[in-house]
């Protein structure tokens, strides 16, 4: 943790993910929600930079959604830029630049003569694992860089939520630097010391109801997750309020949660908690008063520089003009969710139709309302069914029709990339879809079939060939499978239910 690195965990990799919170479809949606004019052209031009881009994963598959856009991808890790530059020239992402920069080198670099030239700036994660100056340099980023109008998304560590894992963190932490060897080696090691300490059930540990779950969590965790989300020197959670009066200082005000589901009062707070939140007059107080009374333990906030806001007819006309996707079958939608109030049931008479219109096409929020077995539900509980579901990732924001056939070229070569490294390794399961500006995840396997079904050959064939040269095999009711025949029997039956039940949806959404 010395040298170039200032603190931050080196020697080790960021995990390869895709992140689709930082889609602009699902920005844009929630910007709209919250009645804020948004940035960008979903059909059209503007400009992202992800800041601490990891392997640059997000910006990859967004930069193959959006051909018209423009992304940025910033990371001090040289490992991390050199594996993302390389999948963007395999996928020919000519839209896509990934920079090895400092943040003061990246505020300094870009914008021409001091033109300020970025519609969008995400932040996922990054400002709890810097220290207090970098965030300065951020802000100053963010004041240089960012358009009037622009937009930020910001997540961090929240408290008072957080709290309750900083005694393990500092556990993490130190029995990593209590031992010798590889950090993946001793990343496990302090996980079973921490897990030992929890079975004690003495001081902290006895308070702590949430740690064994946390630790079972970690335990499915690989070491280059751990390794960064925990083992950083600079590890900071924040009041809501305190990083609102920082990006103040980058003429940055808050628009709303960037999860959809967050915006609803009800399923967050007890009804005679509002009264009480009336009573902060000041926004970033009022927001830190939800995250006491709710105790969240991470925020996925927006922040907005001078944007407009719309009318209350603008909003309504934007929304109904919003298209959505659905991202599963119409028979795995829940029953119920989980919300800070409790268990919240799905009203199966509303959910059901909708369902069923999103699962024969992209229709929008006007189309879906105007449905005779949606509108005596009225626009508003449609409306607001779809943010519950596109906060589950049920559900997505879909871009306009105006562009797509662009958006699909583009996607196409993304996509057959992606699916050609799943010959040599499993890293990369994000497909780029034209219809959401976002990403889909498939399974290895899946990919496979994939890209059988792309070359004309025998998927069963094509995915045993690949998985028996590393060694793998498929298991049936937790049984390992001997030998070839076993082998395809099982992948024919598994192609047959991937074509009925999850082919029709990729193709849906511009992935198949």
């Amino acid at each position: 943790m010395q040298g170039w690195t200032e603190g931050y965990v080196g020697g080790i990799g960021y995990i390869h993910a895709f992140y689709r919170e930082l889609s602009p479809a699902l920005l844009s949606f929630a910007l709209t929600l919250r009645g804020w004019r948004p940035p960008m052209d979903l059909a059209g031009s503007f400009a992202c930079a992800e800041i601490g881009c990891g392997h640059g994963v997000s910006s990859a598959v967004l930069a193959g959604c959006h051909p018209d856009a423009r992304f940025e991808a910033v990371d001090f890790n040289p490992g991390h830029i050199a594996g993302a530059q390389r999948l963007a020239a395999e996928a020919g992402l000519g839209n896509a630049a990934f920079l090895e920069e400092s943040f003061a080198d990246y505020a300094h670099a870009g914008g021409q003569n001091g033109t300020k030239d970025l519609d969008i700036v995400t932040l996922h994660g990054v400002w709890s694992w810097v220290s207090a100056e970098n965030r300065a340099i951020l802000v100053d980023l963010l004041k240089r860089r960012l358009k009037p109008g622009g937009l930020v998304f910001v997540s961090y560590n929240a408290l008072p939520g957080t709290l309750a894992y900083m005694p393990l963190r500092r556990v993490l932490v130190e029995h990593c630097a209590d031992r010798t060897g590889p950090l993946p080696e001793r990343i496990e090691e302090a996980v079973a010391f921490a897990s030992r300490l929890t079975a004690l059930n003495a001081g902290w540990f006895a308070q702590a109801d949430a740690l064994p779950a946390r630790l079972d969590s970690l335990k499915r965790k690989s070491p280059n997750y751990i390794a960064h989300e925990y083992l950083n020197r600079d590890w900071t959670a924040f009041y809501h309020a305190d990083v609102a009066r920082e990006l103040a200082a980058a003429k940055l005000d808050f628009a709303g949660p960037a999860v959809p589901m967050e915006q609803m009062d009800e399923l967050s707070l007890p009804p005679d908690a509002l009264p009480l939140l009336a009573e902060a007059r000041d926004p970033a107080y009022r927001e830190t008063l939800r995250d006491l009374l709710t105790n969240r333990a991470f925020r996925r906030d927006l922040f907005v520089k001078g944007a407009e806001r719309l009318t209350a007819a603008e909003r309504r006309d934007r929304l109904r003009a919003i298209r959505f996707a659905l991202l599963v079958l119409p028979d795995d939608l829940p029953e119920m969710v989980l919300a800070p109030v409790g268990r919240v049931p799905l009203p199966q008479d509303l959910h059901g139709p909708l369902a069923e219109a999103l699962a024969a096409g992209t229709p929008t929020l006007g189309e879906l309302a105007a449905l005779p077995a949606l509108a005596r539900h009225g626009e508003e509980a449609v409306l607001r069914a779809l943010m519950i579901l596109t906060s589950l990732a049920l559900v997505a924001p879909a871009l306009p029709e105006a562009g797509q056939a662009a958006r699909a070229l583009q996607a196409d070569r993304f996509n057959a990339a992606i699916l050609e490294r799943n010959r040599r390794d499993d890293t990369l399961d994000t497909l780029a879809s034209p219809v959401l500006g976002s990403g889909v995840a498939v399974s290895r396997l899946e990919a496979l079939f994939l890209l059988a079904l792309r070359s004309g050959v025998d998927p069963a064939a094509t995915a045993w060939e690949t998985l028996s040269a590393d060694g793998l095999a498929l298991s049936r009711d937790g049984v390992r499978l001997d030998g070839e025949e076993a082998n395809l029997v099982e992948l024919r039956a598994r192609f047959d239910r991937f074509t009925r039940l999850r082919l029709p949806t990729l193709r849906r959404l511009g992935v198949a």
